[in-house]
C-alpha cells in the first residue's frame, strides 16, 4: 500500500464531527393520583371470594378439627365476563416450606367447594385462590364453534399462542412435554388433527398446572388447629389428692395417689385431674368449713396457690406442695399414670396467696389499695381473703405488663416438659381474651 493511500484510508478512519445536542429539561413528575393509585391496587384482583366456611370471627381464630379430619372448604367466588373461572385451596402446615394445592369444584351457582386432610398435629394455615383460566375457556369456545360448523382456524392459532406463552414459564418434564407439542404442532397441517392435539387430556392437565393465572386472587390467610381427639373428648377423674390416702389425719403422699390409678383406670377413665399441687400460702389461711381462721394443722385451700420459699423453684407455680411429694415424685406420678394407660391434666390457676414469691419480686404485677395493702380477690359481697389476682395490664387501661404474660406461658411450658399434655383452666373467663389468643 502506498503512502497516499494510507493517508487517505487514515483520512476516511477519521470520527466525523461531533455535534453537541442541547439538554432537553425533563418533564416534571406527574402529580400523584390517589384515583390512579387505588385503580392499579384493586385492578389486578377481579374475583370476590366470599362467605367463606369455615371461618372464625372473620379469621381471627383458628378453626379446629382433629388429626385426620377432612376440612371441607366452601366459598362463593364472582367473577365479570364470561370465561371459565378455576379455584384451589393452598395449605400448609405452620413452618413448612412448600405450600400444598387441592382443587375445588364448582357447586351451584356461585358456590363452590374443596377440602384437604392434615395428617399431623399443628397449626396449618390455608387460603382459597381465583383466577380465570385462559385455556379452558379458548377449549369450551372451540368445541362450541366447531360443533356449529364454523371455521376455527384462527383459533387454532389461539390455542397454539397460548401453548407457546405457557411453555415459556414452565419449567422441567412439563415444559419439555409443551416443547414436544408445539413441535408436533407445527409438523401437523390439516385442522382437525391439530385440534385433537389442542383437546388432548395430555395437554390439558399440563396447562391446567402450568398456564398464566389471569386475575389471580387470593383470600385473606385462615388457620385450622389440629389436634388429638382428646382434645375434644375425655371421661376425667378428679383426683382431690389430699385424700387419696388411708389416713384421715394427714393428706396422701403420691406414692399412696399412684396405688389408686388402677381403680381409677378399671372405671374407664382417660385423665386424671388433680386440682392445684403447688405450695399454699399461710397469710389469711382458711381453716375448716372455708373459716377465715385456721387452726396450726389446717392444711389450707390448694387454690390459694404460692410459699414463698417452700420447694425446688422458688415455691411458686413451678413446684409441688412438699406436703405431697416433689418435681422427681410428681414425674413418676406422671410416668405411672402413662402406663395404665391414662394422662395427667393439671389446674393452671392463675391466682397467688399473698406468700406467693411474685408479690416480693413483682409487685407491679398486682393491685394495691391506697393504704397499701393487697388488693384480695372478690366477687361481692364474696371475700378469698387467701387468694389476690394477677394484674394482665397497666391501671387505667395501660400497656399489657409483658413479663407476666411470658412468666405465665413459662409456667405451662415447664409443665408440659415434666409431661403434662392437658391444662384444666380455673376461671378462664377472668381473664383476657387477647391473652389466650396470644397463648
Amino acid at each position: 500500500m502506498t503512502t497516499a493511500t494510507t493517508n487517505r484510508a487514515a483520512k476516511a478512519a477519521k470520527p466525523a464531527a461531533v455535534t453537541k445536542v442541547p439538554k432537553v429539561p425533563k418533564a416534571p413528575a406527574a402529580p400523584a393520583d390517589p384515583a390512579i393509585d387505588r385503580l392499579r391496587a384493586l385492578a389486578p384482583y377481579r374475583f370476590l371470594i366470599e362467605n367463606v366456611e369455615p371461618e372464625i370471627n372473620g379469621g381471627r381464630y383458628p378453626v379446629k378439627r382433629e388429626v385426620g379430619d377432612r376440612i371441607e372448604v366452601w366459598a362463593d367466588i364472582v367473577c365479570d365476563g364470561h370465561g371459565v373461572t378455576a379455584a384451589a385451596i393452598k395449605y400448609r402446615r405452620h413452618g413448612d416450606p412448600a405450600w400444598r394445592t387441592t382443587p375445588m369444584r364448582h357447586y351451584n351457582n356461585d358456590r363452590w367447594t374443596g377440602g384437604f386432610r392434615p395428617e399431623q398435629i399443628g397449626r396449618f394455615e390455608y387460603t382459597i385462590e381465583a383466577w380465570m383460566d385462559e385455556f379452558e375457556t379458548w377449549r369450551r369456545d372451540l368445541v362450541k364453534k366447531a360443533n356449529a360448523g364454523q371455521d376455527v382456524g384462527n383459533d387454532l392459532v389461539e390455542g397454539r399462542g397460548l401453548v407457546e406463552a405457557t411453555r415459556d414459564v414452565a419449567d422441567g418434564d412439563d415444559r419439555d412435554v409443551l416443547e414436544s407439542m408445539l413441535k408436533e404442532l407445527d409438523e401437523i397441517e390439516d385442522a382437525p388433527t391439530r385440534m385433537d392435539l389442542l383437546l388432548s387430556e395430555r395437554l390439558d392437565a399440563v396447562m391446567r398446572r402450568r398456564a398464566p393465572r389471569v386475575g389471580l386472587t387470593a383470600y385473606p390467610m385462615l388457620e385450622v388447629l389440629v389436634e388429638r381427639v382428646a382434645a375434644r373428648f375425655c371421661a376425667w377423674y378428679e383426683m382431690f389428692w389430699r385424700s387419696q390416702g388411708t389416713d384421715a389425719s394427714r393428706g396422701a403422699t403420691i406414692d399412696e395417689c399412684i396405688g389408686r390409678l388402677p381403680y381409677i383406670r378399671d372405671m374407664g377413665f382417660d385423665v386424671v385431674y388433680i386440682v392445684p399441687h403447688h405450695p399454699i400460702g399461710r397469710t389469711n389461711r382458711k381453716g375448716k368449713n372455708n373459716s377465715l381462721v385456721a387452726g396450726p394443722h389446717d392444711p389450707g385451700s390448694p387454690y390459694a396457690i404460692g410459699d414463698a420459699g417452700v420447694g425446688e423453684n422458688g415455691g411458686g407455680h413451678m413446684d409441688v406442695n412438699p406436703d405431697w411429694g416433689t418435681l422427681a415424685d410428681f414425674r413418676r406420678f406422671v410416668a405411672a399414670t402413662q402406663e395404665q394407660g391414662m394422662e395427667v391434666a393439671i389446674d393452671f390457676a392463675i391466682q397467688c396467696s399473698p406468700d406467693h414469691p411474685w408479690i416480693k419480686d413483682h409487685p407491679d404485677w398486682f393491685r394495691w389499695r391506697n393504704d397499701g395493702t393487697i388488693r384480695f380477690a372478690e366477687n361481692p359481697p364474696k371475700k378469698y381473703e387467701d387468694i389476690v389476682n394477677v394484674e394482665f395490664y397497666r391501671p387505667h387501661g395501660g400497656a399489657p405488663i409483658e413479663p407476666l404474660w411470658l412468666e405465665l406461658r413459662d409456667v405451662v411450658l415447664f409443665w408440659a416438659e415434666q409431661g403434662v399434655k392437658v391444662f384444666r383452666v380455673d376461671n378462664p373467663h377472668t381473664k383476657p381474651l387477647p391473652f389466650w389468643e396470644w397463648m
